[in-house]
């Protein structure tokens, strides 16, 4: 029973920041979880039976179980190693922490209330009573710090995670050297305070260091942020020219219309038919055209599709979109334009890369049930860098892009979800986005670029 409490508790702690990241079925997860339990109390039985006196084995015995549990966890968890050691490591610091509340209390318990001799034994009744009972005063708070900070935090991307590891690390070696203390020491009030101390010291570092790595994440998705909207600042006036000129046009066409009608009907009347038709094609011209620049009734979203458009056309891109979005859409518009910019960013610079074969992008969203789908097809070269499922930044010398921390940051904004497969030579993106609105939608149709 002693041996359940000291593990099945932090498994399960372990777990909860990192359930949506498991390589593996959560059946798998928890088989071997059961097996490393198992394990682990058959050896404490066999030990006790070869060695009453094993308390000289005790740390090996910690120690070995503790790098099995970590390398299980690290395999069968999708992330980076840091990160996962990280985690597993302040899991134990807690868990350390209990064991000297308990083994304090149970100590003073015998000496000074039943006035026994005590006895060092592993897992011993008192022991575990006293075990439980903290659990279940700092538990619930604990797993709350787990459940909000530390999943929020371990989705970040900072190079410090590199390093981090190391402040629980070193609470751990503390407690190691204060394992093989003797009852008259542990039961000093002196013991107490410092346990506490070095406990609650330590756990106000790990805030510190969580809400640092949380403000960091979000200067640098704001910063880039900051840059989209400047450029779509730039790319909205330049539409709203473009679309002020093609609004000239048509003036200037309608007020003309009259006399070249006149024209031609002069020239047919004369049976110079091939007179009208060079005429006519002059009048067609390369004049604007609205399909060449509306995409959607969303005037920031649509001057970002513009834009791409025609940087599509520069390098023989075969651009196509299918956009619908409600007028009442409750999305923010900065979010919209942050996450189409990033999506038809990457994908540009995918279909660059290609040297020899087609470059496609087609863009598409759709309302549906109150939320808001899109999707970014591409084609690529490929070659695609990866490290524990995650894609990896070439500008950025195979660091997680900004951008797809960007768009994963927008989806869980609006309790959505985001999904990259790469099919062949295509790389499909797919984001959905919660909406509360119901409005009405309006639909642009599949246009050239």
């Amino acid at each position: 029973m002693g041996i359940l409490l000291s593990i099945i508790p932090y498994f399960v702690l372990a777990f909860t920041p990192v359930w949506n990241q498991l390589r593996h079925s959560k059946k798998t997860v928890f088989v071997w979880a059961s097996l490393c339990t198992l394990l682990n109390i058959t050896s404490v039985i066999v030990i006790m039976r070869l060695f009453p006196n094993w308390s000289d084995l005790r740390i090996f015995h910690s120690i070995f179980f503790l790098l099995l549990y970590v390398v299980i966890y690290v395999l069968m968890v999708r992330g980076t190693a840091a990160k996962l050691v990280f985690v597993a490591f302040l899991v134990k610091s807690y868990a350390d922490f209990i064991v000297s509340m308990a083994k304090f209390l149970e100590v003073n318990f015998l000496l000074v209330i039943e006035h026994r001799v005590y006895v060092a034994s592993s897992y011993s009744f008192y022991f575990n009573l006293f075990q439980l009972l903290i659990l279940l005063a700092t538990y619930p708070l604990i797993w709350f710090f787990f459940r909000r900070k530390i999943t929020k935090v371990i989705k970040t991307h900072n190079r410090a995670w590199s390093f981090l590891w190391i402040i629980p690390l070193v609470y751990y070696i503390i407690n190691l050297a204060f394992a093989a203390l003797n009852a008259s020491l542990i039961a000093q009030w002196q013991f107490l305070v410092f346990n506490l101390t070095s406990f609650f010291g330590f756990l106000l570092i790990y805030y510190v260091v969580i809400e640092m790595l949380e403000q960091s994440e979000k200067n640098i998705l704001l910063s880039e942020n900051n840059k989209i909207i400047s450029q779509q600042l730039t790319l909205q006036a330049a539409y709203y020219q473009k679309f002020g000129l093609c609004i000239e046009e048509t003036r200037k066409g309608q007020h003309d219309l009259r006399h070249h009608l006149t024209t031609l009907q002069s020239l047919l009347q004369h049976n110079r038919q091939q007179t009208a038709q060079n005429y006519i094609a002059e009048l067609l011209g390369d004049h604007l055209s609205l399909s060449e620049i509306l995409y959607c009734d969303n005037d920031a979203v649509n001057a970002l599709l513009g834009y791409y458009a025609n940087r599509c056309r520069q390098h023989n891109i075969d651009l196509q979109v299918a956009t619908e979005l409600p007028d009442d859409l409750q999305i923010e518009e900065t979010d919209l334009c942050v996450l189409f910019g990033n999506l038809l960013e990457n994908a540009t610079e995918a279909c660059l890369k290609i040297a020899d074969g087609p470059r496609r992008i087609q863009v598409a969203s759709r309302f549906v049930n109150q939320k808001l789908f899109i999707t970014v097809d591409n084609s690529f070269c490929g070659e695609l860098g990866q490290r524990d499922g995650v894609y990896l930044s070439q500008k950025r010398n195979n660091a997680v892009g900004i951008g797809l921390s960007s768009i994963q940051s927008i989806a869980d904004k609006y309790a959505g979800t985001v999904r990259f497969e790469p099919v062949a030579q295509l790389f499909q993106v797919s984001v959905v986005l919660e909406n509360k609105s119901a409005g009405a939608a309006t639909v642009a149709f599949f246009v050239p670029a």
